[in-house]
């Protein structure tokens, strides 16, 4: 028991290592530790922390981003599943998923928040993030969306023997299997939605 113990803090402390390391990166988009950690180490964070948002703006696009991709992406797969035939037909569906991911974190998701922020006054930004920052259910989803694009890219690479098509299609594969994953650990488990 203290072995699993002392393995989990370390564990923790390597997180949040990460997570700061990452701040330094990206604060100057307004990704500040307080993001960082709360996003990647899922650290529970005093409310003062998690009231510190830089550019509210800016983690709004991101999650819109990834709600654009996760939402293309479901279009993508089922365009593929209708479209495709043998051969490679699980690669081509891959491929669909992956570029219906691409269009909605990039134009889509783009377009849609530059509108909907255009209606929105500053005060009310900075509200979404911070509320955004609390609703853990959201970005599980997101994280298992993520984590399951990068799995796919990496482990299809190897698979594969390097080859790009087969890497980019599990990477979409992947990616939308992480985010029904996380959905369903969410509808299974119940976890709290406020704390991690």
């Amino acid at each position: 028991l203290q072995s699993s113990l002392g393995d989990h803090q370390i564990s923790c402390a390597m997180e949040v290592q990460l997570a700061d390391g990452l701040a330094g990166l990206f604060g100057c988009w307004g990704f500040n530790k307080a993001f960082m950690r709360n996003w990647l180490a899922h650290q529970n964070l005093p409310d003062e922390e998690m009231r510190d948002i830089p550019n509210p703006w800016n983690e709004m696009q991101l999650h819109i981003s990834y709600k654009f991709a996760q939402a293309f992406s479901v279009i993508g797969l089922g365009i593929g599943v209708v479209m495709t035939r043998k051969p490679n037909r699980y690669r081509k569906i891959g491929q669909a998923t992956l570029l219906g991911s691409c269009l909605g974190a990039g134009p889509a998701g783009f377009a849609a928040w530059h509108f909907k922020s255009s209606t929105l006054n500053e005060e009310e930004i900075y509200d979404r993030a911070y509320r955004l920052r609390y609703n853990r259910h959201q970005i599980r989803v997101d994280q298992g969306f993520e984590a399951g694009s990068i799995l796919g890219l990496v482990g299809g690479f190897l698979v594969a023997r390097g080859s790009l098509g087969a890497a980019l299609a599990d990477a979409g594969l992947v990616g939308a299997l992480g985010m029904f994953g996380a959905i369903s650990y969410i509808a299974y488990a119940k976890p709290d939605k406020l704390t991690w």
